[in-house]
Order: C-alpha cells, then sequence, then structure tokens
C-alpha cells in the first residue's frame, strides 16, 4: 500500500471528488481524516471507510470558519499527532448573487465567496504546514482545482477566478516550503459524474464539448492523481498542476464542433480504412 500509515485529512470529504479520495487514501492504507458539514453524509462515508478495512476520524466543522478550521485539526492531532497529507477539496456556494454574468452579479456576494474559499484554503494549509514542518517527514499537500481555472465556464466568473486563485497559491507556497520538504501540487479535475450529476448520461457529447475521452469522470479517477501526488513516488513533484480531464485541455475544438469535420473513430472506420 502506497500511503500506509499516513494521516490524510480531506476536506470537504462526505461526497464527490472529496469521497472517492477519502476511499482510495484509506484502501492505500493512510488513516483517513473525513470532513463536512453534513452529518448523515459524513456518516455514510465513514461507514464505507470502514467497510474497506479503515477507522477513520469523522470531523464535522465548516473550514469556511476560522473555528471550524481549528477544531478539525485540533481533534486530528488529539488522536494521531501528525498530518501527513492534507486534500484542499471543499469548496462551497453562499448563493448571494455571486454567479452569472458580470453584468447581474452581486459585488457583496463575489466578497463573501472569495473571503469563503479562499480563507479556507488559506487556513488549511498554514495550519497544516506549521505542523508538517515539525515532522521528521514532513508531507504533501494538494489542492483540488477545475479545468476553468485555464478555460472558463460561462457564467462562472467567480469559480474559475477563485480556483486561478487557488493555482497560483499552490505554486508559491510550493516554492516557499520547500525547504522543509513540504511538496504542494494541484489538480485540474474535468467534468466528473458526482451525485448531483447522477442524471448525465455518458457520452453525452452534445451537453456541451467533452474530452476526447469521451465520457465523464469518476471520483476515483481524481483519487488516483491525489495518492500519487501524495506518495514517494512524488518526492520530486511539487508546484505542479496535474490536469485529469480525458484530454479536454489539450484540445481547441471538442468533439462536436469540430471545423474540420466528422472526428475519425472506430463508429467511421470505413471512412479511412
Amino acid at each position: 500500500m502506497l500511503l500506509e500509515n499516513k494521516i490524510a485529512i480531506v476536506t470537504g470529504s462526505s461526497r464527490g471528488i472529496g469521497k472517492g479520495t477519502a476511499l482510495r487514501l484509506a484502501k492505500e492504507g493512510a488513516h483517513v481524516v473525513l470532513n463536512g458539514r453534513n452529518e448523515d453524509t459524513l456518516k455514510e462515508t465513514a461507514e464505507e471507510v470502514r467497510q474497506l478495512g479503515g477507522d477513520p476520524l469523522v470531523v464535522q466543522s465548516d473550514v469556511t470558519d476560522p473555528e471550524g478550521v481549528a477544531t478539525l485539526f485540533d481533534q486530528t492531532m488529539e488522536r494521531f499527532g501528525r498530518v501527513d497529507i492534507l486534500v484542499n477539496n471543499a469548496q462551497t456556494h453562499v448563493n448571494k448573487g455571486e454567479f452569472g454574468p458580470l453584468l447581474t452579479m452581486d459585488p457583496d456576494g463575489w466578497d463573501e465567496y472569495m473571503r469563503a474559499n479562499l480563507g479556507a484554503l488559506f487556513r488549511c494549509t498554514h495550519t497544516a504546514a506549521r505542523i508538517m514542518a515539525k515532522q521528521e517527514i514532513h508531507g504533501s499537500i494538494i489542492n483540488i482545482s477545475t479545468v476553468g481555472a485555464d478555460r472558463v465556464h460561462r457564467r462562472g466568473i467567480a469559480y474559475d477566478a477563485m480556483k486561478g486563485a487557488m493555482e497560483t497559491f499552490t505554486r508559491a507556497v510550493a516554492v516557499d516550503l520547500a525547504p522543509w520538504r513540504i511538496r504542494v501540487n494541484a489538480i485540474r479535475p474535468g467534468a466528473i459524474m458526482t451525485e448531483n450529476r447522477s442524471n448525465w448520461n455518458e457520452p453525452r457529447p452534445h451537453h456541451f464539448p467533452l474530452s476526447p475521452i469521451d465520457r465523464y469522470g469518476y471520483p476515483e479517477e481524481i483519487a488516483w492523481a491525489v495518492v500519487f501526488l501524495a506518495s514517494d513516488d512524488a518526492g520530486y513533484v511539487t508546484g505542479n498542476i496535474v490536469n485529469v480531464d480525458g484530454g479536454l485541455l489539450s484540445q481547441l475544438f471538442g468533439p462536436t464542433d469540430d471545423e474540420n469535420g466528422p472526428i475519425i473513430g472506430p463508429w467511421n472506420i470505413g471512412d479511412w480504412e
């Protein structure tokens, strides 16, 4: 197991990418700290970790609140005495007009959204780094970004800007913490099939221009990238942004709007054979 006996905190781990990551870390032998705001979904995730043979620590707290961050790390240190891996996955909507076209956005909603999400990113990273710097084996911090930090979503100005800031923060902190052997990286997921997207059919290229790999990704596929970046195999990897997007960012046109005509693939092999 790649992460045997490592202590791993995953924020926002009651569902979606966070849940998939927590389960994968547990499979690789890590002692997982589950965190989120919803007690019921946290309990469900904890039970799935136990079914894998793990014994998770469940910390119900809101990391957008400084007291919630303190609670998360205090309980982790009380039980384990160390932090080896931090996955900054939690992301919250404040639902105060922060989304939509620029001309209709609410500046107060923007301020609160940025304060909540970037504040959580900073406080969790700052707290974890101060713990890791004192350890013999220092640790790995992994931030979950989005392809929207590179190619933006329409009407997603606040979300994409926040994730873009996360990526710059990742590089800056990686440089700053390198002398303490704390590695900091980020992952850019593409379109991932999570609980709130369970009604999406696949493949569904007409939904929006998807990746060359013509399907949605799954939380487990993001989790594998987290495992690699958290492991000793990535000991020379820091300050990087890793795309796990099915090739979405590598293309100019998606499968449905290529100006050169139909995409060549198994379905039209007769056209070129």
